[in-house]
């Protein structure tokens, strides 16, 4: 994935949040320590901020929303040991490393370049998911149909013998083989509806390699309004 190739260094502080964003470790202290952030009166502070309070045994960093259990306390004692060897540098903002460059400084192309290498992975849709009382019929099935690569494509027509290959480009005239996810998804002529769609959602996307994950994208969209899911579903 592209955020493991990110890192996140520590300057003064400032700009980092000290139990939710990762810092001092390999996660943050609120996964780290789940009991003690829960408890915490001071969630959204940062790293300054704590430091500032401070967080040594006794700091007022330490503020709980009821007196610690001694099981807790062993905890804050762990995180306080931990928070020992760490040194604020004042003089210098936090900031992001990209690793993917000798620079350590993001650029489109290597991520890019990540994004294409990595293996494809096929999204398999079930049934349940497609069914929406609020979704046609015929639409349901159609998409069934899409998923499952059951389509009358040109690919699957020569697949079956219908017709030769010498008929296999899109019947777009773009000049590719045409098969569902080209159809659907990556045609020049059909697969341009997208870019108006994405705009009307107001949101930006790469267009997925396969059918099945175009699926599950406007699935995850979806968020906790009924018909907006339903909406995402169709399309």
């Amino acid at each position: 994935m592209v955020y493991d190739n990110v890192d996140r260094v520590v300057g003064n502080g400032v700009k980092m949040l000290f139990w939710t964003d990762v810092w001092a470790g390999e996660v943050s202290f609120s996964v780290r320590f789940p009991r003690l952030f829960d408890l915490s009166v001071h969630k959204d502070v940062s790293v300054a901020e704590m430091c500032q309070l401070g967080w040594g045994e006794g700091g007022q960093a330490w503020s709980w929303r009821r007196g610690l259990f001694v099981w807790e306390e062993e905890l804050a004692g762990k995180l306080i040991l931990l928070l020992h060897r760490v040194v604020l540098q004042v003089d210098k903002e936090d900031r992001w490393l990209w690793n993917l460059e000798t620079s350590h400084v993001y650029s489109v192309y290597s991520a890019y370049k990540l994004l294409t290498i990595q293996p494809m992975i096929d999204s398999v849709v079930s049934a349940s998911s497609l069914w929406n009382k609020d979704i046609p019929l015929k639409v349901v099935l159609f998409a069934w149909r899409l998923l499952r690569d059951k389509l009358p494509t040109k690919n699957n027509l020569i697949r079956r013998g219908v017709i030769s290959t010498d008929d296999r480009l899109c019947v777009a005239g773009c000049g590719s083989e045409e098969t569902s996810d080209h159809l659907f998804s990556h045609c020049n002529i059909f697969g341009m509806i997208w870019h108006y769609i994405y705009r009307w959602l107001n949101f930006s996307s790469i267009s997925p390699c396969a059918v099945g994950d175009h699926f599950v994208l406007f699935t995850a969209l979806g968020g906790l309004a009924k018909m907006r899911q339903s909406i995402l579903q169709v399309l």
